[in-house]
């Protein structure tokens, strides 16, 4: 009986070791039917709100809506992770980080879709920009609201700093109000609420639902240069959009005019002295009220 075990453990040992070849065959083949879809993005990183809805996510949601496809790879893009996450209820997805990414394009391992990024504001086109934003709403299933109540301004906050921006793994360096933020929003905000129905929100601690949920019930959205801004897609045409502008440098400083007069929006612009200083109440003021 003694002699029996070693061979009988050989035998067990024989068959984890085809039974886990077999395995990583059949994850090896259904790895190669997907597409690998990446995206040529304008600037900047996909792991930023911005450059990852604008430059990656329409366009992915209107290639899925031509091709039909239902198994898919796509690049890891960090703390947007939760919007692709989304998409698993209507097409198979497989997250990869963007190592792994360059290893299969290289390799050939497996058919590829390159997508043209929609984040160059040379390139904005409101057809398209619409389209998209349908597009993403039918594959999330979450349809619009029929219409906004009353005036509701929507003031945001860069208060969240996310702790991935200082590890390895991130693109870029720093986030939230670490790169930029506004001291006194609370003080005008008060200023203005015995008036006006305002708020302050921070679209960096909400789920992607909340997110849209809240910005298409405004009327008003106002905020620092930043990706906070691009949620004025969602937002209703002629709503009004005010953007505080710290020196920027050029090829960056009108992204967000250009994209409201694209989508419909009024614009106005507030200086602000540099990254981290207040704004004047007053002229913040009038950029609410004096609309073009």
């Amino acid at each position: 009986m003694q002699k029996g075990k070693p061979i009988n453990s050989f035998r067990d040992q024989a068959n984890k070791w085809i039974g886990a070849a077999q395995s990583r065959r059949s994850q090896k083949k259904k790895f190669n039917e997907r597409t690998l879809v990446l995206a040529d993005n304008w600037d900047g990183s996909v792991q930023q709100f911005y450059h990852f809805f604008f430059g990656y996510f329409i366009p992915l949601n209107l290639w899925l809506d031509k091709t039909g496809e239902t198994k898919i790879s796509l690049r890891d893009c960090g703390p947007m992770n939760p919007w692709l996450e989304l998409l698993r209820e209507k097409t198979d997805i497989e997250v990869i980080p963007p190592g792994s990414a360059l290893h299969i394009v290289i390799g050939k391992r497996m058919k590829l879709a390159v997508l043209a990024g929609m984040d160059n504001p040379q390139n904005f086109n409101r057809e398209k920009l619409i389209a998209g934003c349908a597009s993403v709403r039918n594959r999330i299933e979450l349809p619009s609201i029929q219409s906004v109540r009353g005036e509701q301004i929507l003031i945001i906050d860069r208060a969240t700093s996310e702790n991935f921006y200082h590890e390895q793994g991130s693109e870029t360096h720093m986030s939230g109000k670490e790169r930029r933020h506004v001291p006194n929003l609370i003080e005008f905000k008060d200023a203005i609420n015995s008036a006006q129905n305002a708020e302050i929100i921070d679209f960096a601690r909400m789920t992607p639902h909340e997110q849209v949920r809240k910005a298409e019930s405004a009327t008003v959205l106002i905020g620092q240069h930043g990706a906070g801004l691009a949620h004025m897609i969602w937002l209703s045409p002629g709503s009004h959009v005010v953007e505080i502008a710290p020196p920027l440098p050029s090829q960056v400083q009108n992204i967000f005019q250009k994209l409201a007069i694209t989508l419909g929006h009024t614009y106005q612009r507030v200086r602000q002295e540099s990254v981290h200083a207040t704004v004047e109440i007053d002229l913040l003021a009038s950029a609410l009220n004096n609309r073009p």
